[in-house]
């Protein structure tokens, strides 16, 4: 069962600045690559943002507040250049951010204090120990402040002609637009599968689920794809196998995703599991 419409040309939800978290690891670069794209697509201005930390060494040694300085300097020079080279590849606006000493907090303070409407990140998605120990890209979802775009190490930018918006309907809000997710289906031209995994005992609601979202997305073409499993994350990689995809969109709820950070968040897992890039749209950002 589905619908088709035309696209709306007036989408309110504009993506203005995209911030990419870079490392300089593999993981990182192919992330900028895959950012920078998106933000030629939607004419946005990209942001380099590097963390600053001391190393080790120079911890240990506890090197002078100049030597410190100079590092520091050292830093911003390398991001300074490497947003210069990423502007004249791509063809678009770049600049850079320098924060220090922590990833997650330092990310937190300048989307505080500026306009953050993308954050994009990489992330070694085939390594096991991520599944327990967690990393810096999934503290970052764990904010809840703003769009993360999830690039798995191994995953380039092949253009987004298909996205799966793994939907479960009661964590949406009354009035939500889902802004961010129809910014991408417009950039991109690309088509959507409203996607929902029935889990037992939760059999029922499709019908008023897909008067919901029909709804919401009166002004964007769509389909509806369900799968039976018993665990959600489960039957994600399920309908993700059986139908492959260019983004996989989840947007979770927010007292739920917390509550199960301690006993194992789907998101969480997805971060790990996904071979596709995934973007996790904040419920409060969402709607």
């Amino acid at each position: 069962m589905g619908i088709y419409l035309n696209l709306a040309s007036n989408i309110q939800f504009i993506m203005k600045t995209i911030l990419v978290a870079t490392d300089y690891s593999p993981a990182a670069d192919n992330a900028v690559d895959y950012a920078a794209r998106v933000a030629r697509a939607a004419n946005a201005t990209l942001i380099l943002f590097n963390v600053f930390k001391l190393s080790v060494h120079a911890s240990n040694s506890m090197a002078s507040t100049g030597s410190i300085n100079q590092l520091f300097g050292k830093s911003e020079e390398r991001l300074a250049d490497a947003s210069i080279e990423v502007a004249a590849r791509y063809g678009i606006t770049a600049k850079w951010h320098l924060g220090k000493d922590n990833t997650i907090d330092s990310l937190k303070e300048y989307a505080h204090h500026n306009q953050v409407d993308l954050v994009v990140m990489g992330i070694e998605s085939n390594l096991i120990e991520y599944r327990w120990f967690g990393n810096t890209t999934t503290e970052a979802i764990g904010l809840m402040q703003f769009p993360l775009l999830v690039v798995p190490n191994d995953i380039q930018f092949n253009g987004i002609k298909h996205i799966t918006y793994a939907c479960e309907a009661s964590y949406l809000k009354d009035g939500c637009e889902l802004g961010t997710l129809k910014q991408f289906l417009n950039v991109f031209n690309a088509k959507l599968d409203v996607f929902h995994v029935i889990t037992e005992g939760r059999g029922g609601g499709n019908e008023e689920m897909e008067q919901l979202m029909d709804r919401i997305l009166h002004d964007v073409p769509h389909s509806y794809r369900y799968v039976h499993s018993p665990k959600v994350d489960e039957g994600i990689e399920i309908g993700l196998n059986q139908t492959p995809t260019d983004l996989l969109v989840m947007i979770p709820d927010k007292l739920g995703f917390f509550e199960s950070l301690v006993k194992g968040s789907n998101t969480n897992q997805m971060t790990v599991k996904t071979r596709v890039p995934m973007l996790v749209i904040p419920n409060e950002v969402a709607c």
